[in-house]
């Protein structure tokens, strides 16, 4: 640049330095007024009329090419033997299912038991027990004398099990007491019981649940009482299940023939009387997580000497989980027929010795209740019925021999039932269980349920102490009862039998695994009181023993 531009150029930088100098002066001088509020106004945007066009990327798969060369590599295996591993035997330790136990009494009561049974064997299954109970008694007609032999054999084959049992009884019992002690008895009026009874059953091996399977029972018994009362009683049953269309199916049915003699003295009364019943009961049921719902029908063609019936109950139940596993409400009706025969009756009451063989009909029960669980290992049931019963059974006393007979209501009786009962362990030392049954009656041509109670109550609980010592507690209740006996005229003289507690108590010592002692304290309370009129039970009375098992 030369000499003269570099003057105009310093000349006009000096002239506006001077003019700036000068506005900024004057602002500090002067006041501005504000006329309005400046409103910015934009102007409108300019879109471009063109929609963006992305470009699609594009995928090439990519191609690989593998060269195999052509070329097989033969290994030869190395074998060799190794040692196999002792297993030893705490997987399977030896088995002490059998035992032998004795013990006395202070009425001359010895007992004796001896169990013997197989150990592991995939085919075959088999034991004996043997047991004698007798006593002498504290006064005069007081012995009683049981016996008993039982053995069986179960043989597994490739689609099921095939079994057999046998069992032998002899039960005497001596007639004593009589109303007011009025009656002179015989020198030994004694009843002795014999039954021989054998089975045999096969049950089928099902490995699909929807299948076939099924179980089918054969048998025979013969008992007799000091041969006047001869009884023979075949059988055959059989349970069908299958699933048809998911639905499961139950067939429960068989045939029962029931052949009784009396030989007696004298010859006129001698009598033949069978009995053959066929019983037809199919069922199906539906179920879920909280419901269910079964129901079929019962029924039974009966034939005796007085021609043939056909008796038809209807079956139905439901229930619903109000609790899932805790709480069930539940509802059904039934009716079924119950043959008495020689053997039931006197295994109920074996002082009966004048008695008839009528069937009990149940023409139609109600029923219905709750069934579930307070806890883990407590349980409980409580549930009521009401029926309409022919020929319920009952007994009275003879007042001229000192024995019981079978009294029947022959009309359609009412007979309404509740009954409770709860059980409860803890931790494998404690099991407890209380059950309770009240039974109202309204009978068609008796005066009153002879023999029966209106209420019983039943406790019973085990405690193990330390593994040691396991107690036993048991305590029997019955109310009040009508005992009437027959007098000379067949009247029934009406007088009533008190109400009575048995409790019992009882402690077994476990001095090793093989050997233990055992002491039973039965009628702790003395208490002699009657199950059946005139037939007081012993006082107190205890058993001590051992037990070894091997």
């Amino acid at each position: 640049m030369t000499p003269f531009k570099n003057s105009i150029f310093l000349i006009l930088c000096l002239i506006i330095q001077l003019n700036v100098m000068a506005q900024v002066d004057s602002l500090k001088n002067y006041n501005i007024d504000v006329v309005r509020i400046f409103k910015p106004i934009l102007s409108e945007a300019i879109k471009i009329p063109i929609n963006p066009n992305p470009e699609k990327p594009e995928i090439k798969k990519t191609i690989y090419t593998y060269l195999i060369p052509e070329q097989q590599f033969q290994v030869q295996p190395t074998l060799y033997t190794i040692k196999p591993i002792s297993l030893g035997t705490a997987l399977l330790p030896k088995l002490k299912n059998n035992y032998s136990r004795v013990g006395f009494g202070n009425l001359t009561s010895p007992l004796f038991e001896f169990y013997l049974n197989t150990v592991r064997n995939k085919n075959t299954q088999a034991g004996m027990f043997i047991k004698h109970l007798s006593a002498g008694g504290d006064e005069a007609y007081k012995k009683f004398s049981n016996n008993t032999v039982y053995g069986y054999v179960k043989q597994f084959i490739n689609k099921g099990s095939l079994g057999i049992d046998a069992y032998y009884h002899r039960n005497r019992v001596h007639l004593y007491g009589s109303p007011n002690d009025k009656i002179i008895l015989p020198a030994d009026p004694k009843l002795t019981y014999v039954l021989y009874d054998t089975k045999l059953n096969y049950l089928n091996f099902n490995k699909d649940s929807s299948g076939l399977s099924y179980m089918l029972d054969m048998g025979y018994y013969n008992y007799s009482s000091d041969n006047k009362y001869i009884e023979n009683n075949f059988f055959t049953k059989a349970r069908i299940n299958k699933h048809i269309n998911n639905i499961p199916f139950e067939l429960i049915t068989g045939l029962q023939i029931n052949n009784t003699r009396y030989t007696g003295a004298p010859l006129a009364n001698q009598a033949t009387y069978q009995r053959i019943y066929f019983d037809l009961n199919p069922e199906i049921k539906l179920s879920d997580e909280n419901f269910y719902l079964k129901g079929g029908f019962n029924s039974t063609l009966t034939n005796d000497s007085t021609g043939s019936k056909l008796y038809f109950f209807p079956n139905a139940e439901a229930g619903y989980a109000l609790m899932v596993k805790k709480l069930t409400v539940f509802a059904g009706f039934t009716g079924n027929l119950k043959p008495n025969t020689f053997r039931s009756i006197t295994s109920e009451n074996p002082f009966a010795a004048r008695f008839e063989l009528n069937n009990t009909v149940n023409k139609f029960e109600i029923y219905g209740g709750f069934k579930g669980e307070i806890g883990p290992m407590t349980h409980f049931i409580l549930m009521g019925s009401s029926a309409t019963v022919q020929n319920l059974l009952f007994y009275t006393h003879d007042s001229s021999k000192a024995n019981q007979i079978t009294t029947f209501d022959p009309g359609s009786s009412k007979l309404t039932v509740f009954t409770g009962s709860i059980n409860h362990a803890y931790n494998e030392k404690l099991r407890l269980g209380i059950s309770t049954n009240i039974y109202g009656y309204k009978l068609y041509s008796l005066d009153h349920p002879y023999s029966r109670p209106e209420f019983e109550a039943k406790v019973n609980a085990t405690y193990n102490f330390g593994d040691k010592f396991l107690l036993k507690f048991d305590l029997f209740y019955m109310s009040e009862r009508w005992g009437g006996y027959n007098q000379s005229d067949n009247s029934i003289f009406n007088l009533k039998i008190s109400p009575f507690v048995d409790a019992n108590f009882g402690v077994d010592y476990r001095y090793s695994k093989t050997v233990s002692a055992f002491l039973h304290l039965n009628n702790i309370a003395n208490n002699r009181y009657q199950r059946f009129y005139a037939y007081p039970v012993y006082g107190f009375n205890f058993m001590g023993g051992f037990t070894f098992t091997f």
